[in-house]
């Protein structure tokens, strides 16, 4: 069973834009407010330009130009402190190691995962805040 969105504000970031669109059609479709941008630095610019600050990202954690958890180490530098989802294709225990050593223990979803997984470790995060 899937659990809906609540109106949340999710950032997805990912360097796959055909993944970067599925994702956000069907976190729409799901009840969730949605905005993208397809690397680290793009995201910043989008969270600067937002009137609402964002209450969930799910991003990417090797992407070119700033990859993931930079991108939520810049934020954290800003008093931002949304609830975090990390994905990844890779496997390889080095690429994932600042992730994988986070002290917060920030979930990390291994591409491709079902939106059912999405959706039910988006949710529970969202719920623990609230």
């Amino acid at each position: 069973m899937l659990l809906p969105g609540r109106g949340e504000l999710v950032l997805v970031v990912d360097d796959d834009v055909k993944l970067l669109q599925a994702l956000a059609r069907m976190l729409k479709s799901l009840g969730f407010q949605v905005v993208t941008a397809s690397n680290g630095e793009d995201a910043l610019a989008v969270v600067e330009g937002l009137r609402t600050p964002i209450d969930a990202v799910l991003v990417d954690v090797v992407m070119p130009r700033l990859d993931g958890p930079e991108f939520v180490q810049r934020l954290a530098h800003r008093g931002l402190h949304p609830a975090v989802v990390y994905m990844s294709g890779y496997e390889d225990p080095a690429r994932l190691k600042r992730v994988l050593d986070t002290p917060s223990m920030t979930p990390l979803l291994h591409k491709p995962f079902t939106l059912h997984a999405l959706v039910v470790v988006l949710r529970n995060l969202l719920d623990r805040r609230h």
